[in-house]
């Protein structure tokens, strides 16, 4: 699916070269496939366009297992494909009714009806919510231009361009919850992925600097089989929600799985960032549990954090190991404490 952030124009002019492409390929017009096309001529994601011009280089034909594996590579497995299915037949259902409507009445000049006649095969043949868009547009721009006998039908597009926006919404809404980790309300291992990259990209590029807090709930697991899991949830929520109020501007708190959780700090040094690792810990550490239907205390939360900054020699997986390391560095050093890849052995 294309991005829903480009405006109208945009979007169809890309569309106008995304799809005779896709039909040269052969490459069947679906949401996941349109997506990974609109991508590739938008041209922002450098990696995708290189694999993708290699394809079209080499000749090969662009099997559906290939086509599966670069949505899967570049977009995820999250995408809500029944809501998509549902913006895309309400959004026809919308247009069909009122043209139908319209042309039953036949209260419109000849040209304007052929007009008309011409945008409902169209709509019968739209694949995508991009290509309705359009039509849509096209239908208004033409609509407004009719005698005052047709302002009814002008508000009528109108409500329905209106209702279409609306389903659109809740398509954006749908992926952007398929980014966010459901129990503590951070972002989830994917987006942190993406987010990792685009840091990684500023900084090769521009020299930008970032650093990185890995975070663990210190004893979390004896904690968890003493206790149950509804608390130890309890405990995630708690740390996801501090690091959420805690954390502004362009801080990138994530959970990266189990009671792991990472902070990016976008233009952050490494001293810096470990100031404010020690503030989280002490943040978290003020928390306590208790059971609510005895009140019976549980203990505090602690946990230990590593930090590492990017450098030039870096890959991302090796910046994450560095941070991962000194948090390891900190377990074994009695938990409850921050340390930096500095102090790990050369």
């Amino acid at each position: 699916m294309p991005d829903l952030d480009h405006d109208l124009k945009t979007t169809t002019e890309i569309a106008k070269k995304v799809l005779p492409k896709m039909t040269e390929c052969e490459v069947p017009l679906i949401p996941e496939n349109y997506h990974v096309w609109f991508e590739y001529f938008i041209g922002s994601n450098e990696q995708l366009k290189a694999d993708m011009d290699s394809m079209i280089a080499s000749g090969n034909s662009f099997l559906p297992e290939i086509n599966e594996g670069l949505y899967d590579k570049y977009f995820g497995k999250t995408k809500n494909k029944k809501l998509m299915e549902q913006v895309h037949k309400e959004t026809q259902k919308i247009l069909k009714n009122i043209l139908n409507d319209i042309l039953v009445a036949n209260t419109f000049s000849s040209d304007y009806g052929n007009k008309l006649g011409e945008y409902s095969r169209q709509l019968t043949d739209a694949r995508h919510l991009s290509e309705i868009q359009h039509i849509m547009g096209n239908l208004i721009k033409d609509t407004s231009k009719m005698a005052e006998s047709s302002r009814g039908l002008q508000k009528r597009l109108e409500k329905a361009s209106s209702q279409a926006e609306s389903l659109r919404q809740e398509l954006e809404k749908s992926e952007r919850e398929a980014r966010i980790d459901a129990l503590t309300g951070l972002h989830n291992r994917k987006a942190l992925e993406d987010k990792l990259k685009e840091l990684y990209d500023k900084y090769t590029k521009d020299g930008a600097p970032f650093s990185v807090i890995m975070l663990d709930i210190d004893f979390f697991k004896s904690f968890n089989d003493k206790y149950g899991h509804k608390i130890g949830d309890e405990a995630l929520e708690i740390v996801g929600s501090l690091l959420r109020e805690y954390l502004k501007g362009m801080d990138f708190p994530a959970r990266y799985g189990g009671e792991e959780f990472i902070v990016l700090l976008p233009r952050t040094s490494l001293e810096n960032a470990c100031v404010v690792a020690e503030q989280i810990r002490k943040l978290i550490s003020q928390k306590n549990l208790k059971f609510v239907k005895t009140g019976e205390r549980l203990g505090n939360i602690s946990v230990s954090l590593g930090v590492a900054e990017i450098t030039a020699r870096d890959t991302t997986d090796f910046l994450v190991e560095r941070a991962d390391k000194a948090l390891y560095l900190a377990k074994d050093s009695g938990r409850n404490n921050v340390k930096s890849e500095r102090d790990l052995q050369p």
